[in-house]
C-alpha cells in the first residue's frame, strides 16, 4: 500500500527571522522565573549578554563546547550564539577524552559552563554571569540566516558508536515553535524533565519550547520514581517529559498528578502497558512522539485516546511506499543523505493505516539473518516480555567469528534465570530465533537520554564465540 501526505507548511524565512527577533528582543518579563526558583528572565538575559560579550572578545573559532546541564545555562549559551556567537558543540560526555576528540573534531578552544573534570589542554573556560551587564538589544544583529548552523549534537549511542549531526536554526526554532502550537505551551506551564538537556529531546521540550512560551522550567532532572514524584510536587509541574525507562519504573508507583495536564514519551516505543497505567493512575495523556535526532519529531500517538498508530505532525510530508517511510520537514539535519525532492527515508518500517497514520512494525535493519533465516529481533524481544518474572528485555545480534553470520543475544531485566527463560522460549520461538545466551541484569542499561545503551550490552557477551 502506498500513501503519500503532504502538508506544505514549511516556515518562511520571514516568520522565523520574526521569531529570532523577538527572542533577541530581551525579556518580556524580567523578573518572571524561568528556572523555577533559580533565575529569572533579567537573569538569564544578563548571562547570556556576558556570554556574547566573552564571544566578541575572545573567540574567533567557528564552535565553542558547552560542558553543563545547567538549564540556565545552557539557555543564555543558546541565546549568545542565535545573537551573532559561534555555533554550539553539546557533547554526549564530559569525559576529556571525548572533549579532546571534540576538538580534533570542530577546532573549538572554549567550553562554556562548569561541569566537573579536567579540559584538554589549551582550553578555556567561560562562566556566564548572571547580574552586570543588561543585554542591549539594539546592539544585536538579528540578521542571522536561519539555515545557519546552531549546534551540533549526538545520537544516544545506542548503536554504539555516538554520531555527530548538525541542527540549525530553523531546524530547532520550527520544531519548538511547532511543539509550543500543537501542546498550547504557554505562560502557565512549569515543564519537568527526567533526560538531559544536551539531548535533543530535553533541549527541544525543555529548553527551547519554554523559552519560546515563556513558560518556567524545573531545574531537577530526576530519573527515580520517588525523585520524579518530588520534582512534580515541589514544582508543580504542568507538563513531564520523560522516557519509557522512566515510565516503566512510575508503573505501580504512587504518583499524584498534581497539576500535571500532559506527559511526553520519546527516545524509545512506550509499551502500551507503561502507557495505560500511568494514564489510568493519574488521568493525564502521554504525547509519544516518534522521530530522532537527526529526524526530529515526526509523529505522535495518545493510547489514552484510544490511538495505537502514529498520527504525523502538521508540519511533517509523508511518504509510505513497500513498508517504507519518508519523511520531508524543516527538521531534518542537512547532514542526512536527503533526496533531491527534499525526503529522507527513516530505517523503520510502517504499515500506512487511515487518514495518513502509520503503525511501526520495527527496524528495517532490525531484521537479521541468522543460519539463512530472517529473524525480527523485536518479535524476540516481545517474546521475552510475554514470560513470567520478566519486567523488560532487549534482544540485539552479533557477529561471530567470521563476521558473515549473526547469533543473537539478550538482556532481560527482571526476578528470572536464564535457563528458565530458554526453557520457556522452546515453544515461543524456533530454534534458529533463540537467543544464543540470555544475561538477567537488575535493568536494562540505558544512555543519559534514556535509551538502549548497546555498547554497554554488547560488552556483557564479550565471552561469548
Amino acid at each position: 500500500m502506498g500513501v503519500t501526505r503532504y502538508s506544505d507548511n514549511r516556515r518562511s524565512s520571514a516568520e522565523l527571522q520574526e521569531c529570532i527577533a523577538r527572542i533577541l528582543s530581551g525579556p518580556q518579563q524580567p523578573e518572571r522565573a524561568f528556572v523555577l526558583g533559580q533565575t529569572t528572565c533579567g537573569e538569564l538575559y544578563a548571562m547570556a549578554a556576558s556570554l556574547r560579550a566573552c564571544f566578541s572578545e575572545k573567540v574567533r573559532e567557528r564552535f565553542v563546547c558547552v560542558c553543563t546541564e545547567d538549564k540556565a545555562v545552557l539557555t543564555a549559551a543558546l541565546l549568545a550564539s542565535l545573537a551573532g556567537g559561534p555555533a554550539l558543540v553539546i557533547p554526549y560526555s564530559f569525559n576529556v577524552q571525548v572533549l579532546a576528540e571534540l576538538r580534533r573534531l570542530t577546532g573549538y578552544r572554549f567550553v562554556i559552563g562548569n561541569a566537573a573534570g579536567a579540559l584538554p589542554e589549551g582550553v578555556g573556560r567561560f562562566l556566564p554571569q548572571a547580574s552586570g551587564r543588561i543585554w542591549a538589544a539594539d546592539q544585536i544583529c538579528v540578521s542571522r540566516d536561519a539555515e545557519a548552523e546552531w549546534l551540533r549534537l549526538f545520537t544516544g549511542g545506542s548503536t554504539g558508536a555516538p554520531k555527530m549531526w548538525t541542527k540549525t536554526i530553523r531546524n530547532l526554532l520550527s520544531e519548538a515553535l511547532a511543539i509550543v502550537e500543537n501542546y498550547h505551551v504557554g505562560p502557565q506551564d512549569r515543564l519537568l524533565a527526567t533526560v538531559s538537556p544536551n539531548h535533543i529531546y530535553g533541549l527541544l521540550y525543555a529548553i527551547l519550547a519554554p523559552l519560546l512560551a515563556c513558560a518556567g522550567v524545573a531545574p531537577q532532572t530526576p530519573s527515580f520514581p520517588g525523585e520524579i514524584e518530588s520534582a512534580a510536587r515541589e514544582n508543580d509541574a504542568t507538563v513531564l517529559i520523560s522516557v519509557p525507562a522512566h515510565y516503566r519504573a512510575l508503573n505501580g508507583h504512587p504518583f499524584a498528578p498534581g497539576a500535571l495536564r500532559l506527559a511526553f514519551s520519546s527516545a524509545g516505543m512506550l509499551p502500551a502497558e507503561d502507557a495505560v497505567a500511568f494514564s489510568r493512575q493519574t488521568g493525564v495523556p502521554i504525547a509519544e512522539i516518534y522521530g530522532s535526532t537527526e529526524t526530529g519529531g515526526i509523529a505522535a500517538r495518545v493510547r489514552a485516546a484510544g490511538e495505537s498508530d502514529f498520527k504525523p505532525y502538521p508540519a511533517i510530508d509523508v511518504q509510505i511506499a513497500n513498508e517504507r517511510l519518508k519523511v520531508r520537514s524543516d527538521y531534518l539535519s542537512p547532514d542526512l543523505p536527503i533526496q533531491e525532492d527534499g525526503y529522507f527515508e527513516v530505517a523503520d518500517r510502517v504499515a500506512a493505516t487511515q487518514d495518513g497514520r502509520f503503525e511501526l512494525l520495527g527496524r528495517s535493519d532490525g531484521i537479521v539473518k541468522v543460519g539463512g533465516r530472517r529473524v525480527d529481533l523485536e518479535a524476540v524481544r516481545q517474546a521475552l516480555k510475554k514470560l513470567p518474572q520478566v519486567l523488560d528485555a532487549v534482544a540485539i545480534s552479533l557477529p561471530v567469528v567470521n563476521g558473515r553470520e549473526n547469533q543473537i543475544v539478550a538482556v532481560v531485566a527482571g526476578r528470572t534465570d536464564a535457563v528458565d527463560l530458554q526453557r520457556m522460549l522452546m515453544t515461543a520461538l524456533e530454534p534458529y530465533a533463540r537467543p544464543r545466551c540470555i544475561k538477567v541484569v537488575e535493568k536494562i542499561p540505558l544512555t543519559s537520554a534514556g535509551k538502549i545503551d548497546r555498547k554497554t550490552i554488547e560488552g556483557l557477551f564479550q565471552a561469548v564465540a
